[in-house]
């Protein structure tokens, strides 16, 4: 064999042997980078990790990770790319939907938190009457004797003066002994986010009778459909929620805070993608609006907490699940 060619074969053996003890002592005195922590977290699943009841990713399944809802029984659900992996996929030609089985973790709620991402496309007038058009049903907690759940997440009908905003809207049924006004809610005008996905939530503090609003980690701009919210809206980031007629927005007649929640009349049933009393048959024995219709747009990483999330948690829930964490 050539000599040269030997010692090449040689220094290049040598080399490597050199390469990999090198490698392998990087690999143990330089152990892998971690993640940059968030709000002090490195995950968006530990916040608040002890109030997390609900969580549902949507990858390709209807799985709760908590299995507070279980039994889910869909209709035409189907899935499309998400804001982290995949994500429930809803039509503006098809009805889809879904109906689960929820204890008391979910039902039971007092403080909460409803937290997720959504992409829509907005709503459009429900004249004439057809899916997708009309008021899109998200989330309900099924109460079958009345026309609403116990809580009804969903878009409302759209204002035909701002074509580009989601009026999206959480209502709740206080069913608590000493409230009168026992239906309350709050919508969130979102402009700017049509055909994008936006992170948001909903946190509600018994205490405060507050309920805050939060869109993409911000307390959100403007909000309206609670009692005597400005013409405007409110650029307050929360809505102040009261058990009687406060007669003003400075609740002049010294009304109660709304307080804690209570939902009676439930039935350990939730449904995702449309209102409680959408579904065939309904949940709630009436029959179909023309003025509503299931969702048509795309939800992804639906969490349920039993507290109303800090804002420094939202912001970082919101970062996390942003860098898919």
């Amino acid at each position: 064999m050539n000599i040269n060619l030997t010692k090449y074969i040689a220094a290049t053996f040598i080399m490597s042997l050199a390469l990999a003890s090198c490698e392998d002592s990087i690999d143990k005195d330089n152990p892998p980078v971690p993640y940059v922590a968030i709000g002090g977290y490195e995950n968006s699943d530990d916040i608040a990790s002890g109030n997390l009841v609900a969580k549902l990713s949507f990858e390709n399944d209807l799985a709760d990770k908590l299995s507070n809802i279980t039994g889910q029984m869909p209709a035409n659900v189907s899935y499309a790319s998400g804001a982290k992996g995949m994500a429930y996929n809803g039509s503006s030609s098809e009805i889809k939907y879904t109906v689960g089985n929820a204890n008391n973790a979910i039902t039971g709620l007092n403080n909460f938190t409803i937290a997720f991402w959504m992409k829509s496309d907005n709503t459009v007038a429900p004249s004439p009457p057809g899916q997708g058009k009309g008021a899109q049903g998200i989330f309900s907690i099924v109460r079958p004797a009345e026309f609403w759940g116990g809580m009804n997440v969903f878009i409302e009908n759209p204002d035909s003066s701002k074509p580009d905003r989601i009026r999206l809207k959480l209502g709740l049924e206080n069913s608590r002994p000493g409230v009168s006004w026992k239906g309350q809610s709050v919508i969130a005008n979102l402009d700017g986010h049509k055909g994008k996905w936006v992170h948001i939530v909903f946190a509600y503090d018994a205490s405060t009778s507050r309920c805050y609003v939060y869109e993409n980690g911000e307390p959100a701009k403007n909000l309206d459909g609670f009692a005597y919210s400005p013409a405007g809206g409110a650029i307050s980031g929360y809505a102040s929620w009261f058990a009687s007629d406060p007669g003003g927005a400075n609740n002049p007649a010294g009304a109660p805070g709304y307080g804690g929640f209570q939902m009676i009349g439930t039935n350990g049933k939730v449904v995702f993608g449309t209102h409680q009393f959408e579904t065939v048959p309904s949940q709630n024995n009436g029959g179909q609006e023309d003025w509503a219709t299931s969702f048509a747009g795309q939800l992804d990483e639906f969490r349920i907490y039993n507290v109303a999330l800090k804002n420094t948690d939202v912001i970082a829930l919101y970062k996390l699940e942003k860098d898919n964490r």
